[in-house]
């Protein structure tokens, strides 16, 4: 994983680089007439995370930094992709991860050598988060640019585990016994919003800003998103460098997890 974060971002900076010496500023602006255009984003995302897990009365919260996430991440997509003619548009907006961690320790007879216990885990949680939604264009101006966003949200998370346990008696292995459980929460929810970009100056540089909320079937099913940051515009795109957070309930027969992450987030979008 911090490969590939370190990969792109050494990419989207070089990209940047060679658009600096451009003849003219750059409209960071989207242009709103007749005529299809489309827009394809790759993003690195580092958050941080704070779950929260309800089971009748009792609550407990666990959080893992950026760092942490960084770390114990294994396979990542983050793409948007959007279509506009006129003030009608479309979009898709997918981040997909896997988390991963493990350990084990080993217990002991009173008496060294007769025997002992080991339990291991192997533990890996695989989050999907794809949004659709249809937009409009309500604001166009030489700086503001406003499209409002109706669409849906799909949500999994996917848990599996892999427990070992060995006896060993008297120097040799005597009893192991191997575990798969896996369970996976989802839910796919309504969602509103807004989207867009503000102009600093008469610059190439920008403002985006993403928002949008919704509630699915039942009393704790809901999601949200927010994003805001700068960007600079060149001939091929723009790159954004911004602070998103997401977060969601997830609902099941045994109690309720509220999901948060929230981190720096590194984009390059190319206009075609």
């Amino acid at each position: 994983m911090k490969f590939h974060i370190q990969s792109f971002l050494v990419t989207s900076l070089a990209l940047a680089l060679i658009s600096v010496g451009q003849a003219q500023t750059v409209n960071p602006m989207p242009t709103v007439n007749d005529n299809w255009r489309f827009a394809g984003t790759i993003s690195g995302w580092v958050p941080a995370s704070w779950v929260t897990t309800t089971a009748g009365k009792y609550s407990a919260t666990s959080d893992t930094s950026m760092n942490q996430n960084l770390n114990n991440t294994g396979s990542v997509g983050m793409f948007t992709l959007e279509a506009h003619k006129g003030n009608w548009g479309l979009m898709g907006d997918l981040v997909y991860w896997q988390f991963s961690g493990s350990g084990g320790a080993t217990y002991y007879t009173r008496r060294p050598g007769d025997g002992s216990l080991y339990g291991g885990y192997n533990a890996q949680q695989t989050q999907t988060m794809l949004t659709m939604a249809g937009t409009y264009t309500v604001l166009s101006t030489p700086s503001v640019y406003l499209d409002g966003l109706l669409g849906a949200r799909y949500i999994s998370s996917t848990t599996t585990l892999t427990s070992n346990f060995i006896v060993d008696s008297a120097g040799g292995r005597t009893a192991t016994a191997t575990n798969y459980p896996s369970y996976t929460n989802q839910t796919t929810d309504p969602v509103i919003g807004f989207k867009g970009r503000a102009r600093i100056m008469d610059s190439s540089w920008f403002i985006p800003y993403y928002a949008d909320a919704g509630k699915g079937p039942g009393s704790n099913n809901g999601t949200w998103q927010a994003l805001i940051g700068v960007g600079d515009a060149f001939s091929w795109g723009d790159i954004t460098l911004a602070y998103r957070a997401m977060g969601f309930h997830l609902k099941a027969t045994n109690g309720n997890t509220n999901y948060t992450n929230a981190g720096p987030q590194l984009s390059a979008t190319i206009n075609f």
